[in-house]
């Protein structure tokens, strides 16, 4: 992960570039993650339990190509739930409330698609997100 900036808390850096699969923990509570691959991979949340309070703010920067950015509960049972919007026609993907990712869509989603997410200790809500095209973003 490429450290793009700095700000007091979360232990000096507050904007971070993925470019490979990772997984986050507690300490990256609060952050904004640019997702910088073309080929794209796959992003896991922490826990629900035991992390109430934690927010994640996920930002296209390079449009995937051959694959989806995949964002994936930690556990089946840490479920995903809220919609996004897009921006082309004021559609949304919403959850069916057994949803456990949110995928950017290869040849779909562009720089700039975008969602956040906090979580209550026991499930993820998508508190605010933005797609250019329906398409762009779906939640599975």
């Amino acid at each position: 992960m490429a450290k793009l900036g700095a700000s007091h808390g979360w232990a000096g850096n507050h904007c971070e570039s993925l470019t490979a699969a990772s997984t986050l923990g507690q300490g990256d509570s609060g952050k904004v993650f640019f997702l910088d691959l073309a080929g794209a991979f796959t992003t896991t949340l922490p826990a629900c339990s035991g992390n109430a309070g934690w927010t994640v703010t996920v930002v296209v920067k390079t449009a995937p190509s051959g694959a989806n950015y995949v964002v994936s509960s930690a556990s089946s049972s840490d479920y995903i739930l809220g919609s996004v919007d897009t921006g082309a026609d004021s559609t949304a993907d919403t959850s069916d409330g057994t949803d456990t990712q949110i995928n950017f869509v290869d040849g779909q989603a562009v720089a700039g698609d975008w969602f956040k997410l906090v979580c209550d200790g026991s499930a993820w809500y998508i508190i605010g997100g933005l797609g250019k095209v329906a398409a762009g973003i779906t939640i599975s």
